[in-house]
This record gives structure tokens, C-alpha cells and sequence, in this order.
């Protein structure tokens, strides 16, 4: 497992990312397990019949791979996740990151 400490500022919204970054079928292949101590972090699951989860400040959350993540709010957050299933979501997006800055 992997721990981390994520922050964003403002809203973030990741459909765009995960599709520019090549994911499979466009959604986050990591599953995710986490507490928010701020902000909202709402995920999707397209093509599903998997409602829309939301987790607010305060709350654990498990958001099983497949989801697109949208940060509703400036947030912090704890996450847990498998460390395979995270490096190759990061690897496929610092491949798109390394290209635009070009």
C-alpha cells in the first residue's frame, strides 16, 4: 500500500485528465481508501449503474477502481491505495504531463 496526502485548491474536475492520459475507458484504474479532514470529493462511475458517491470533511470513503474523481472544494485528504494500481495511473499521467511540457 501507498499513503499519501493529497491537496488541491479550488475545484478540481479529472474526466479531462484520465482520458488525455490514455486510461481505460477514461476512469482512475485505483481504488482508493481515504479520509477527507476538508473539502468534498464526489466519484462517478460512467458507463455503470453505480451511483455517484460523495465523501465531505470528516468522512472515510472507498472508491473502487473505475470512477472519475471530481474535487468539489479546496480539499485535504488521507488515501491508502495499492501501490501497483497507483504508479501506473501516475505513470500514464506524468507521460501526458512530460508531453505538453514540451
Amino acid at each position: 500500500m501507498e499513503i499519501g496526502y493529497t491537496t488541491t485548491v479550488g475545484e478540481r474536475d479529472c474526466t479531462e485528465l484520465y482520458k488525455v492520459a490514455g486510461l481505460p475507458g477514461g476512469v482512475c484504474q485505483c481504488p482508493h481508501y481515504g479520509y477527507i479532514f476538508t473539502g468534498t470529493i464526489r466519484a462517478t462511475y460512467p458507463n455503470t449503474d453505480i451511483p455517484d458517491e460523495v465523501a465531505t470533511a470528516g468522512e472515510a470513503y472507498f472508491f473502487p477502481a473505475g470512477h472519475i474523481l471530481i474535487y468539489e472544494e479546496t480539499t485535504e485528504a488521507l488515501e491508502l491505495n495499492p501501490a501497483f494500481a497507483l504508479q501506473q495511473t501516475m505513470d500514464a499521467i506524468e507521460r501526458v504531463a512530460s508531453r505538453i511540457a514540451r
